[in-house]
């Protein structure tokens, strides 16, 4: 891999520059993994169906996507800027981020030409999206949460086509050029084989039940103190399996029983497949998957994202009988495991739970997207 940087712009190369692609998508996607992974599942179903095609992206220099899509394969263009939170400095440095990155996003889009510009959210798809319209390259946008981020509302206006994954999107955006078709993740977790060598690695028995509680990548500290109270008082006629998460130093007091594990990190797509429940927060790519797969869950939203949204996400669960929610203000160790044991007892409710959920779940996301691009470039 080589990176260059010219007046501002970070350029990170994995294929040759020297070809050029019949059909050709810029994807605009960063800041959290809730918007990098459904961005990189669609990149990977395009060139799946369509080995001649190119997707490049564009992100922020400086944070994770500058090194998680270059890794996947993908040549990524990068920029600083910093979103509009905070006081009028912070603004006003936001601002000319802002002029600096959309000054760059059309010297980009003049040498690479897509045929079509995407963004996944976040600020910085902002002035690649915006840029692309002045220059009238088809423009597409896709929302991962129920209760759509500003970048995106701001957009709404320059995009030619709106995806979003939950019916409430339909009351954000204009409604004639959005469709609910879902996120792209859901397409490669309805792939997902379940397989057994993960839990017998633990030592756990891999006949037994288990229960998956799983707060994110990164861990929560604020609900481990409550899954480590919740470890003494789990039954024993099932296993725990606990993502701790790669960026939490809890230290688990209760969980040295036979019938628990704690784990740094788990293959979470595939323990969501094996798993009897799940105990896990509310986020874009979370919920795509469990839909997707069909998964009994206990929902533990977290408070602390813009707008809650976590919570409005699982109450598109809630609402039709698809998992059972837990606010965190309601949270404690004996709570949890009053409402896991419980679950655990009643297969029957497990059932309908999982059942309800993979009815919500729109595993053929990807396609149906890439089927509503091939729409908009075909209308010229």
């Amino acid at each position: 891999m080589h990176l260059f940087f010219v007046s501002g712009l970070y350029y990170y190369d994995k294929i040759s520059l020297f070809t050029r692609f019949v059909m050709k998508i810029m994807i605009a996607a960063g800041g959290t993994g809730g918007h990098i992974y459904p961005a990189l599942a669609l990149a990977d179903e395009i060139r799946k169906k369509d080995k001649n095609a190119e997707v490049v992206f564009f992100g922020s220099s400086n944070r994770m996507e500058a090194k998680i899509i270059p890794q996947a394969g993908y040549r990524f263009y990068g920029t600083a800027m910093s979103g509009m939170n905070g006081g009028l400095l912070a603004k006003a440095a936001s601002a000319v981020s802002l002029l600096k990155a959309d000054a760059l996003c059309h010297k980009i889009l003049k040498k690479e030409k897509p045929d079509m510009v995407i963004g996944f959210g976040n600020y910085i798809s902002v002035p690649m999206v915006a840029a692309a319209h002045r220059m009238g390259i088809k423009t597409m946008l896709h929302e991962q949460n129920s209760y759509a981020g500003k970048a995106n509302r701001f957009l709404a206006k320059y995009a030619d086509g709106i995806v979003g994954c939950y019916a409430s999107n339909l009351d954000q955006f204009p409604k004639e050029k959005t469709k609910i078709l879902g996120n792209p993740q859901a397409s490669a977790a309805a792939l997902t084989v379940y397989d057994q060598s993960e839990i017998e690695k633990t030592g756990l028995d891999p006949e037994k039940p288990f229960v998956l509680i799983m707060m994110g990548s990164l861990g929560s500290v604020s609900v481990s103190k409550y899954i480590d109270e919740a470890c003494s008082l789990f039954d024993d006629s099932y296993s725990v399996v606990i993502a701790a998460g790669r960026s939490n130093d809890y230290v688990f007091e209760n969980a040295k029983r036979d019938n628990i594990r704690v784990l740094p990190y788990v293959n979470g797509r595939n323990l969501l497949k094996g798993c009897a429940l799940a105990v896990v927060r509310a986020g874009a790519t979370t919920m795509a998957e469990i839909g997707a797969i069909g998964t009994a869950s206990i929902l533990i939203p977290s408070p602390y994202v813009p707008n809650n949204h976590q919570f409005h996400n699982a109450m598109e669960l809630v609402d039709q009988d698809a998992g059972v929610l837990l606010e965190e203000k309601d949270l404690s160790g004996k709570k949890l495991a009053e409402m896991v044991n419980e679950l655990m007892k009643d297969e029957k409710r497990r059932k309908t739970l999982a059942d309800n959920c993979r009815k919500c779940g729109k595993p053929d996301a990807a396609d149906d997207m890439i089927a509503m691009m091939k729409e908009i470039m075909d209308r010229g």
